[in-house]
């Protein structure tokens, strides 16, 4: 909580190297969890992760770093009190509750906050488009409940999307689920923790940390 300027308390932690806890059909991490998972207090872990500061620790900023790095230089950081002094999971879920089948968006984000990227986000999985402004949302965005022609999205978007930004799936949550859903009730399409693109093969060298401020 002392690391990059201070104050910064770590909340959760995205991996693709163990199960798809953050894209259950359910969104039960995202909803529901009520004690803690997986390693809390050690950003270099390369598992899944939520911390009861998920749902507990207000602020007015979040940042996403890299596991593998040991000064835990922010991605990226929200920039324009995103949090509004609620917590991460009161803020996402304010947009509504899309488990199951329940489709979250159609062409468009539900939600989103200004951003500054730092430090090897042009390298990091599910930065991909950090770079790009398109249809559903400028580069220096992060959005929430992303869906680009009700074929791919994700819950949190990194930079733009649409159809000249690789259409929705790069970010955190991503899913190439019909009408952007936890659940995929056609066919077994694609979804992953966090990734460029939902079909891809997933980094597994790597975590990406989420906290709060």
């Amino acid at each position: 909580m002392t690391e990059n300027g201070g104050g910064w308390t770590l909340i959760a932690r995205f991996s693709n190297g163990d199960g798809k806890n953050w894209m259950r059909d359910d969104g039960y991490w995202w909803y529901d969890q009520r004690s803690s998972q997986g390693q809390t207090t050690n950003p270099s872990n390369n598992y899944d992760m939520v911390s009861p500061a998920f749902w507990l620790v207000t602020g007015r900023e979040f940042k996403i770093t890299r596991s593998d790095d040991s000064s835990h230089t922010a991605l990226l950081r929200t920039t324009s009190n995103c949090l509004r002094g609620r917590t991460f999971r009161s803020m996402i879920s304010s947009f509504g509750r899309f488990t199951g089948c329940t489709s979250w968006a159609s062409n468009r984000c539900r939600g989103s906050c200004s951003v500054t990227y730092g430090g090897l986000y042009r390298s990091t999985s599910g930065f991909s488009q950090a770079r790009c402004s398109s249809n559903i949302q400028r580069s220096s965005n992060i959005g929430f409940w992303c869906d680009w022609s009700s074929g791919d999205g994700a819950v949190m978007m990194i930079g733009g999307g649409g159809s000249g930004c690789q259409r929705a799936d790069h970010g955190i949550g991503i899913t190439e689920n019909n009408d952007s859903t936890f659940q995929d009730c056609s066919s077994d399409i694609g979804e992953l923790d966090f990734g460029n693109e939902a079909q891809r093969t997933p980094t597994t060298q790597y975590s990406l940390n989420l906290w709060v401020r």
